[in-house]
């Protein structure tokens, strides 16, 4: 029933990886929805052996101990997802909390994977309850003591004095790597940036490849880059970048109105069949192949690191990147912020507002703001408490001009991490061991 239900599960939330396929010429549409089929089957294998492991261990218990068990191992089971086969924890249960502000600030301290535990103990408990377990009661406050942490959490603090501009240029994924456009949308970036109205310096952020050219080999390309800044500005800007032995990368370059580089962010966490083709050698021989056009494979940056500009520390998190809880931000050097460029224009309908979502969860984890840059949409600011301060509506080409949101103080998940999560499904475990041995394993 586990597998039968994460089955479900993802071939009602993953169709939006369908439409990504409608851009490559190189592979027949029908192996998009193949793909759908394929990784909604994988993913429920983690609904199946959690709920698995959880039936087995309570076979003559009462559905309460059921109830613990199966929580406890989602936990596990969803950490696994992000980590196994270079994970995929896409769309965790937790994400339904978000139009929630008060359960999904639980999140500051167990992190989505531990929402999404708990989401499942307390629907549990109910259906246990239901059956009249006697067990139920005893875990029956859990969602109200969820709702009591969440309303300990202060408010959002108030804006910083830093002007932020995010540009959308509304660039849909069918032209983006047509033959001679580079240059015109470079043209739409650069007239959507100037403003000579603007006083006072601005942090202006560009979405993901919005420079299809390596950007580090060319300093004319940089310069022309910044042709929209005022004298003060700073443009953060996705583009390619050069790599050794002829490679390239996918990357975030901070450059000032001079057309300098003052930083740069190579992304870490990169997309199987998207920026890469795992087992090419195989896969190749039935017709797959990277959904980003190009013949090399894109190369790994080192992973999380914050940037320093001007006793400004800024971290990154490009695309993808941003859906896996605690590998977002370099804990040793906290950032005041954390910009995610991406290129939701390619995913179907659904992708861009669940990717949206993530990004929410991942800001109430660390307490930072997050700045989303996208090209068609949903380009966003978001709050430290997950609420979004300001954005631009899909499918339109405009400029968001508002001021940088404050981070908050490091949440406990911040510090910890996913230590917290999994250390609570330890010992749900072993409290549902207790507890079966206490009455017996009788179900009544």
């Amino acid at each position: 029933m586990g597998w039968w239900f994460g089955l479900g599960l993802g071939l009602a939330t993953f169709p939006w990886l369908a439409h990504a396929f409608s851009f490559q010429s190189a592979m027949p549409y029908w192996l998009g929805w193949a793909a759908v089929a394929a990784l909604a089957a994988y993913t429920a294998l983690y609904w199946a052996v959690s709920l698995g492991l959880a039936h087995a261990l309570t076979r003559s218990a009462p559905p309460a101990i059921f109830a613990i068990h199966a929580a406890a191992l989602f936990v596990m089971a969803e950490w696994l997802r992000g980590w196994l086969l270079t994970g995929f924890p896409w769309n965790p249960l937790a994400a339904i909390w978000i139009p929630v502000p008060e359960v999904a600030q639980t999140a500051s301290v167990i992190g989505a994977f531990g929402l999404s535990g708990l989401t499942m103990l307390v629907v549990g408990m109910a259906a246990a309850a239901a059956r009249r377990d006697g067990l139920a009661p005893l875990f029956a406050s859990l969602l109200g003591s969820a709702i009591l942490v969440s309303a300990t959490q202060t408010a959002a603090p108030l804006d910083t004095q830093v002007r932020i501009s995010l540009v959308q240029a509304n660039i849909d994924q069918s032209e983006k790597w047509l033959p001679g456009e580079a240059e015109r949308q470079l043209g739409r970036y650069i007239a959507l940036t100037r403003d000579e109205d603007v006083a006072g310096p601005r942090l202006v952020f560009w979405p993901e490849t919005a420079i299809l050219l390596p950007l580090d080999a060319n300093p004319a390309l940089q310069r022309a880059a910044v042709a929209g800044l005022g004298p003060d500005d700073l443009l953060f800007t996705g583009a390619v970048g050069d790599a050794p032995d002829f490679q390239h990368t996918n990357s975030v370059f901070v450059l000032d109105a001079a057309g300098s580089i003052l930083a740069r962010y190579d992304k870490a966490h990169l997309v199987p069949f998207g920026e890469y083709l795992p087992f090419a050698a195989v896969l190749e021989r039935f017709g797959a192949a990277r959904l980003v056009p190009g013949a090399a494979d894109f190369v790994a940056g080192p992973g999380p690191a914050t940037v320093e500009l001007e006793g400004l520390k800024v971290g990154v998190a490009i695309c993808y990147e941003v859906v896996f809880p605690a590998s977002v931000v370099d804990s040793a050097d906290r950032p005041a912020f954390l910009f995610n460029p991406s290129n939701d224009a390619w995913f179907g309908w659904g992708g861009p507002e669940q990717h949206l979502a993530q990004a929410r969860l991942r800001a109430i984890e660390e307490g930072l703001p997050v700045i989303r840059a996208t090209p068609t949409g949903h380009t966003a600011v978001i709050r430290s408490d997950g609420s979004i301060a300001a954005g631009l509506p899909a499918g339109r080409a405009a400029r968001l001009d508002t001021y940088l949101p404050t981070a908050s103080e490091p949440t406990l998940f911040a510090v910890w991490g996913n230590a917290i999560p999994l250390g609570a499904s330890f010992m749900l475990l072993v409290a549902g061991l207790a507890v079966r041995r206490s009455t017996g394993g009788s179900k009544n």
